[in-house]
């Protein structure tokens, strides 16, 4: 924190920080950030000194492995994320279960079978879909999974850590938006 009445014409001031967008008004923001703080910037601020979790002006195609370093390596920076959750015993059990020809008393076409489990067996395989629009600081799991913020997600001042952190593993990363590019897996 910055003591006001020391700063003088000589001090040299930096902040980070994130926003989410509570109105567009004309040429101007009005943002607010982690901590709930209001702020009104121009159009000039916003497109030399932010960026966007969003927009895109163009697009590349990255192997895997390209993906998840660009990923890695881009700590503190707003981004869209599309990546494949991870598949839980559980939760295949259930879909499996789900398959069940009679359920409810009423017997599934073969047609309505055939695609159930095609449907099935993809999120077993590769997981569910997922997009995630925020921010990471770097930090990884034992597992290399990254600890990632979700914007969309309020903060809770009343707990002592954060609720909006969810885990994001590089290696099922599918497509990402950074700073004005979407980065397609090959």
């Amino acid at each position: 924190m910055i003591d006001f009445s020391k700063v003088t014409q000589k001090s040299k001031l930096s902040e980070v920080q994130y926003y989410s967008v509570e109105k567009v008004s004309g040429e101007n923001l009005i943002l607010i950030n982690d901590k709930g703080g209001k702020i009104q910037v121009n159009k000039q601020y916003t497109e030399q000194c932010l960026t966007s979790s969003d927009q895109v002006d163009e697009e590349k195609k990255l192997t895997r492995t390209d993906l998840a370093t660009l990923f890695l390596s881009n700590p503190g920076v707003v981004m869209t994320v599309n990546y494949n959750k991870q598949v839980k015993t559980e939760d295949v059990k259930k879909e499996i279960v789900s398959l069940y020809p009679n359920k409810g008393g009423k017997l599934l076409s073969e047609a309505d079978y055939t695609k159930r489990v095609s449907s099935i067996l993809k999120n077993v395989v590769e997981g569910v879909e997922r997009i995630i629009v925020g921010r990471h600081s770097g930090s990884q799991d034992e597992f290399g999974r990254v600890h990632f913020i979700d914007m969309e997600i309020s903060p809770d001042p009343s707990k002592i850590y954060d609720v909006r952190q969810r885990l994001v593993d590089p290696r099922t990363i599918t497509w990402l938006i950074l700073k004005g590019v979407k980065y397609v897996k090959k």
